[in-house]
């Protein structure tokens, strides 16, 4: 069943961005509506319970802003509502302080991070569009990261690495992992962006790092709400969230790359 739900887990996501468009859009938001939920119920467990009413749509709201037309205003206009709802619902619902913030740092972290997947699909540089070339690298660079990452782990492991939040990594996994999306990355990034070798096998290693990193954040997360997993959503895989992990710091991250070395 771990195997089965990871393989569909995998073609749902491949099709979506080999489609692109509002299919991938739809896609992006509903993962944010299910990562909110689930940050939801972690936040809980840390004695800081985000009102669900702020916390679910204001993320939405954040995935979807560059696939809203005027997307700049559309950030404006998110945040805002947040901060105005929700001192408004301190005053008239008892919403706790502790709980507005839970919200709004949730939404960002979940919300705000995916959303950048959107502004990478529809990534433009004059008349030539990358679209689905700058979601694809990026994604294939954190599957070969993650992959490399648990078969060298599990084979050659022997040093521990951040032992206090995640005990079953390792060292050589991790630099595994970083190899593994440097190759991967320096390959792709040439044939479907443009880019030099040396420039796809820096994109690889930011992947590397920053992916390996969210997917520690995540894990401090729930090992501060004491929990094993952020839900039992996927059948052998934990929730949502423990699949996420490693993607969702990996758009901002890309995005930021991406206007440095002004891709195209």
């Amino acid at each position: 069943m771990r195997v089965l739900s990871g393989v569909l887990l995998l073609l749902m996501v491949a099709v979506a961005v080999a489609v692109g468009g509002g299919l991938f859009v739809a896609v992006v938001a509903a993962a944010a509506a299910v990562g909110a939920w689930e940050f939801a119920g972690l936040a809980g467990r840390l004695d800081a319970p985000p009102p669900r009413w702020l916390l679910l749509p204001l993320c939405v709201w954040l995935a979807i802003r560059y696939a809203v037309p005027g997307s700049p205003p559309a950030l404006d206009i998110g945040l805002g509502g947040a901060l105005v709802a929700g001192l408004a619902g301190i005053v008239i619902a008892q919403v706790s302080w502790r709980g507005w913030m839970a919200a709004v740092t949730g939404a960002i972290y979940i919300g705000f991070s995916l959303g950048f997947y959107v502004a990478l699909l529809t990534w433009r540089h004059g008349d030539h569009g990358f679209g689905i070339a700058a979601v694809a690298v990026p994604i294939a660079a954190v599957i070969v990261c993650d992959t490399g990452a648990y078969l060298a782990g599990s084979a050659l492991g022997r040093h521990r690495f951040f032992p206090q939040l995640s005990p079953r990594k390792s060292v050589e996994g991790a630099v595994a992992g970083l190899l593994g999306a440097i190759v991967i990355a320096a390959v792709l990034a040439p044939v479907l962006l443009g880019l030099s070798p040396w420039l796809g096998a820096l994109e690889g290693g930011v992947v590397a790092v920053v992916a390996q990193t969210g997917d520690l954040a995540e894990s401090a997360l729930k090992r501060q709400g004491g929990a094993k997993d952020s839900s039992r959503l996927i059948p052998g895989h934990g929730g949502l969230l423990d699949r996420l992990d490693s993607l969702i710091l990996v758009a901002p991250a890309v995005y930021c790359f991406y206007r440095l070395i002004s891709l195209g």
